[in-house]
C-alpha cells in the first residue's frame, strides 16, 4: 500500500516545536555539534568538511527534527529550514535544484547516533523529473542513457522507499536499451514514471519529492528490521535518526567512475591492510546491496593507480584523525574521488581484538580506550570451538566441499539449509541450527539473519548487506558462492548435478569461505588469537591490579587454569583428595576424618596417614602452580564427594561438630600440617593461603589463627569466607585477624533467600522461577537489596586484610562485579571459562570513573 503523508498548513501549530528551535545545518556549521544531534553519518561528514577532506557539500537535518516530525507530517518551521538550506546549497555547487541548465541532484540518507548498517532507509537521485532528466543528460555532454539510467534508479528507489510499493519492478516498464537523444529518452522517463504511479502518486516536484523522502527516512526509524535490530544490540528506541542531504555525485558516468567500499583494515580478522570492493560504473546502492559482484581494490589498483594510491593515503589520514578502523564509502567520478561516509567499522570479534591492540601499540589509542572498546562477548566469540584442520582436510579431501565464496565474516559452524527468513527463524525455534542460504539478503531478511548460525548468498561482495550486517551480529558469513543455484520456491539448492533440499546439514568456514556438506568436528583457538587476547588481558590486568583465582583439583587443571591467564590457584582438599588420591585412598581419609573427630589422641596414626595424603596431594598441585598465589580450602563434609563418603562408606556416624570450622580441632590441624608440608616439600614462598569458609563471627577468627600457629603455619597466610548475613555484617571484625576475608557471594544469596546452595546451580529452575515473577531479580545480574543494607564499610585494618568475592557456578554481570568494586574488592575467584571475561571487566572498569572504589 502506498504511504500517506499530511504536510500541516501554515497556520496550523506544532506544540512540539518552537521558532527558538532550530534543526538543520550545512556540513561546514556544525562542528560545535556531535553524533547524539547530527547522527553518525553527519558527525563523520562534518568532520571530513572541517579537516579538508574531499566530501560533496550538504546538509544535516537534527536527530530532533526526527523526534518531533509526527504522523507523517514535516512541521512547517522544519520544512522552512530545508528550503532555506537547498538554496544554500545550490548557491555553493552553482547547480539549480528541479531546473536546469545544471540540475541538482541530491541523495537523501539516514544516519542514526548508533550505527545500524542497512538498517534504515536511502533515496539517491532525488530531484529528477522529465525536464531535469533532460537538462542533467546535455550537462553531462549528452548522456541520454546515463540520464534514463539515472532516473529508473531514483524512479525505482522512491517507489520502494516512499511510496511502499510492493513491486519493486514498478519502474522497470521500460527499455533503457534504445535510449539515443532527447526525444527517446523523455518516452522513457514518462513510461517508468506511470509504472511508478501504479504504486502510487510519483510526484514530479523535486520539492515534493524531498518532503516525502525526509518522511520516509524519519518513518523508516521505527520499522519492523531497524526495531528488531536495536532490540538484539541493547540500542535505544528514543535516540531518533538524523537526514543527511547531499549532493549526489556520479559513479555511473563510465569508466573510471565508480563506487567503492572500504575498511581501513580487514574486518574479518583486523590484519592491518586496507580491505574493500569497487564496481565500476556503478552506484552506492549496487555494491551495498549484494546485487552486483565488485572487484577487490587490488584489483583495480592494477588498473588505476594514481586512484587507488590517492584512496590509501585518504584512509590513512583518516584513521589517524578517528584513531579506529573505519568504514568508508565513496565515490569516482570521471577520474575525481568524493568520500561520502566514513564511521567506525562493524567487525569480527577476532578483529575486534587485535584492532585495539594494533591500534596501542601503534600509539593511537591509550589503554583506556583498548579496553571499553574489547567486551566480553568478543571474548567468548573468539574463544568458541573451531573446526578440527584434519576435519577440514578430510572434508575437502573426501569431496564435501559443496561451494566456494569469499569468506566475509569469519567463524565456523553447522546447521540446516533454510531458504527464507521467517523458516529460519520458525527452525531455529524449535532448537535446530539454520544455515539462511539466499541469493543476496535485503533489511527485509534481518529476522532470519538473528535466527540463522550462519549465512551464505550466492552473489554479492565483502561489503554487500549480507557481508556487514554478518559482521555487526558476529555471524560466520560467506558471500558470492556463484556456483550455488537457489530455488527458493521448490526449497532446494543446486551444485552441479547435484539438488540438496532444505535441511541439509551443512557446515561453513567463514573465513576461507568454502560450504562442506555434513558436520565438521571443532577444535581449539589459534596461537595468533591466544597471542592477540592476551595481549589485551595484559592491559586489563595492569590497569585492574586485581587478582583472579580459579579453583582446580588436580594439576593437569591447574596447569590448564594457568595458561588460560589465572593470577592464583585454589583448591578444596577433599576436591583434590577426591581428584588424585583415588576411590580406596578417599574412603580411608574420610574414615580417618571421623576417628579424628571421635579420639583423644590428636597424634594418632589415622590424623598422620590423612596429613600424609593431603602433603602428597597438595604437593602435586602446588608443583603445577609454583610460585603463583595458592590456597587450600578445608574440606568441606557438608556437601559433594567427601560428605558423600561420610554418610555412606564409614561405619561411623557423622558427628554434628563435624560440620563447624572448628568443630574438630584436632581435623582442623591435621589439614593445616598437610598443607605446611606440601609448601616446606615444594620450597613455595610465603604466599600459601588456608582457606577456612563459613565464618561468623571474630571469636572463629581469633582461634583460627591460633590453630595455625599452633600446627606450625605460622607462615602461612590465614583467609576466611563469610557466607551467611551474619557472616557479612561481622566482616569488619573478623578482617582485623586474617589475612584475606572473602565472600562467598553465592552462597550467600543462597543463605539470604533460605534456599540450599545447590538449588542455585540449578538454572532451569532457578531461571524459570525468577521469570515467572517470584523473584524481584535475578542476583547473578543484579545484587539484591537486602545484601546491599548488610554489606558494612570495609577498610585497611592493621593486618592489611584483602578482600575478596568468589562467584564459582555463577556467571555474573557487570553490574554485580561493578557493585564489589565500588567497595574496594580486588580479588575474584570465577570458573576456568570466566577467566579471560572477568579479567576483561576489571580492567574495563578499572577505565570507568567511580567504578573503583579505594582497597579495602
Amino acid at each position: 500500500m502506498p504511504r500517506t503523508f499530511r504536510i500541516k498548513g501554515r497556520h496550523e501549530s506544532m506544540t512540539s516545536v518552537t521558532a527558538a528551535e532550530r534543526f538543520v545545518y550545512s556540513f561546514a556549521e556544525a562542528t560545535h555539534l556531535d553524533a547524539a544531534a547530527l547522527g553518525g553519518k553527519g558527525a563523520g561528514l562534518v568532520q571530513m568538511t572541517a579537516a579538508g577532506f574531499p566530501v560533496p557539500p550538504g546538509f544535516v537535518i537534527s536527530t530532533q527534527a526526527c523526534r518531533v516530525s509526527k504522523d507523517g507530517a514535516v512541521p512547517e518551521a522544519l520544512w522552512r529550514e530545508i528550503v532555506q538550506a537547498v538554496h544554500q546549497l545550490e548557491e555553493r555547487t552553482g547547480c539549480g535544484f528541479g531546473k536546469g541548465p545544471r540540475p541538482l541532484l541530491v541523495s537523501v540518507r539516514s544516519g542514526a547516533p548508533v550505527s545500524m548498517p542497512g538498517m534504515m532507509d536511502t533515496v539517491l537521485n532525488l530531484g529528477m523529473n522529465e525536464e531535469t532528466t533532460v537538462a542533467l543528460a546535455k550537462a553531462t555532454g549528452g548522456r541520454y542513457r546515463f540520464a534514463a539510467e539515472t532516473f529508473a534508479r531514483f524512479a525505482r528507489m522512491f517507489a520502494d522507499i516512499v511510496l511502499g510499493a510492493a513491486d519493486e519492478s514498478a519502474a522497470d516498464g521500460a527499455s533503457l536499451d534504445t535510449v539515443e537523444d532527447e526525444r527517446s529518452l523523455r518516452s522513457a522517463v514518462r513510461l517508468v514514471a506511470e509504472g511508478v504511479g501504479a504504486s502510487g502518486t510519483f510526484p514530479a516536484d523535486p520539492w515534493a519529492q524531498l518532503r516525502q523522502a525526509v518522511v520516509a527516512v524519519f518513518e523508516s526509524w521505527n520499522s519492523r528490521r531497524a526495531i528488531r535490530y536495536r532490540d538484539h544490540h541493547g540500542i535505544a528506541h528514543d535516540l531518533g535518526t538524523a537526514v543527511v542531504v547531499q549532493q549526489m555525485v556520479f559513479g555511473n558516468l563510465g569508466s573510471p567512475s565508480g563506487t567503492g567500499v572500504a575498511f581501513t583494515r580487514d574486518p574479518r580478522d583486523g590484519s592491518p591492510k586496507l580491505f574493500g570492493e569497487y564496481l565500476e560504473n556503478g552506484q552506492g546502492e549496487d555494491i551495498v546491496a549484494g546485487t552486483h559482484t565488485p572487484e577487490s581494490l587490488d584489483d583495480v589498483g592494477r588498473r588505476y593507480p594514481e586512484l587507488i594510491g590517492q584512496f590509501h593515503s585518504l584512509a590513512r589520514s583518516l584513521e589517524k584523525t578517528y584513531r579506529d578502523v573505519l568504514d568508508i564509502e565513496f565515490t569516482v567520478q570521471e577520474g575525481v574521488l568524493y568520500l561520502l561516509q566514513v564511521r567506525p567499522g562493524k567487525r569480527t570479534a577476532e578483529a575486534a581484538i587485535r584492532i585495539a591492540g594494533d591500534l596501542y601499540k601503534e600509539g593511537l589509542v591509550d589503554r583506556e580506550t583498548v579496553l571499553q572498546r574489547v567486551t566480553a562477548d568478543h571474548l567468548r566469540q573468539v574463544l568458541r570451538p573451531r573446526f578440527l584442520v584434519e576435519a577440514v582436510e578430510a572434508a575437502r579431501a573426501g569431496g564435501a566441499r559443496l561451494a566456494q565464496g569469499t569468506g566475509a565474516s569469519p567463524g565456523q559452524v553447522s546447521g540446516r539449509i533454510v531458504f527464507d527468513p521467517d523458516r529460519a527463524e520458525q527452525v531455529a525455534s524449535g532448537g535446530d541450527p539454520v544455515v539462511l542460504m539466499r541469493l543476496f539478503t535485503s533489511p527485509r531478511d534481518l529476522h532470519g539473519m538473528l535466527a540463522a548460525r550462519g549465512i551464505v548468498t550466492a552473489r554479492g561482495g565483502s561489503t554487500s548487506h549480507a557481508a556487514v550486517v554478518a559482521r555487526a551480529l558476529d555471524k560466520p558469513c560467506i558471500v558470492g558462492c556463484e556456483s550455488l543455484d537457489i530455488d527458493a520456491e521448490r526449497r532446494v539448492v543446486r551444485v552441479a548435478d547435484r539438488e540438496l533440499p532444505e535441511g541439509t546439514l551443512v557446515s561453513l568456514d567463514g573465513s576461507t569461505g568454502e560450504v562442506f556438506e555434513g558436520t565438521l568436528s571443532t577444535g581449539a583457538l589459534s596461537t595468533d588469537s591466544v597471542s592477540h587476547i592476551g595481549a589485551i588481558l595484559g592491559l586489563a590486568d595492569d590497569l585492574s591490579g586485581c587478582t583472579v583465582f580459579n579453583r582446580v583439583s588436580t594439576p593437569d587443571m591447574a596447569r590448564q587454569a594457568i595458561a588460560a591467564g589465572a593470577h592464583a590457584i585454589g583448591t578444596r582438599i577433599d576436591e583434590t583428595l577426591a581428584a588424585t588420591a583415588g576411590f580406596e585412598t578417599l574412603v580411608d581419609a574420610v574414615s580417618a576424618y571421623k576417628r579424628g573427630v571421635t579420639s583423644a589422641d590428636s597424634n594418632s596414626n589415622a590424623l598422620a596417614a590423612l596429613e600424609e595424603v593431603i602433603a602428597e596431594a597438595l604437593t602435586d598441585v602446588m608443583r603445577a602452580v609454583y610460585p603463583k598465589p595458592f590456597a587450600a580450602r578445608i574440606a568441606n563434609l557438608s556437601s559433594g564427594v567427601a560428605g558423600e563418603a561420610v554418610s555412606d562408606f564409614t561405619d561411623v556416624a557423622p558427628s554434628p561438630a563435624i560440620w563447624l570450622p572448628l568443630g574438630s580441632p584436632q581435623l582442623l590441624r591435621a589439614q593445616i600440617r598437610g598443607l605446611v608440608r606440601a609448601k616446606e616439600t615444594t620450597g613455595y614462598p610465603d604466599n600459601v593461603i588456608l582457606m577456612v569458609g563459613g565464618i561468623n563471627t571474630e571469636a572463629e577468627a581469633i582461634a583460627l589463627r591460633a590453630a595455625c600457629r599452633e600446627a606450625g603455619g605460622a607462615k602461612l597466610r590465614l583467609g576466611v569466607a563469610a557466607r551467611s548475613p551474619h557472616g557479612l555484617l561481622e566482616l569488619p571484625r573478623i578482617a582485623r585477624h586474617v589475612d584475606m576475608a572473602w565472600i562467598d557471594y553465592r552462597s550467600l544469596c543462597a543463605a539470604i533467600y533460605r534456599y540450599p546452595d545447590d538449588l542455585m546451580l540449578a538454572q532451569d529452575a532457578w531461571k524459570s522461577y525468577i521469570a515467572d515473577g517470584f523473584m524481584p531479580l535475578d542476583p547473578a545480574n543484579e545484587v539484591d537489596e537486602a545484601i546491599k543494607l548488610l554489606m558494612p564499610t570495609l577498610t585497611p585494618d592493621t593486618h592489611a586484610c584483602e578482600f575478596g568475592v568468589t562467584f564459582y557456578g555463577w556467571g555474573v554481570s557487570e553490574k554485580v562485579v561493578r557493585f564489589f568494586t565500588e567497595r574496594g574488592f580486588r580479588n575474584f575467584g570465577v570458573e576456568m571459562n570466566g577467566l579471560a571475561a572477568t579479567r576483561l571487566l576489571l580492567g574495563r572498569l578499572a577505565s570507568q570513573e567511580g567504578a573503583f572504589g579505594p582497597p579495602a
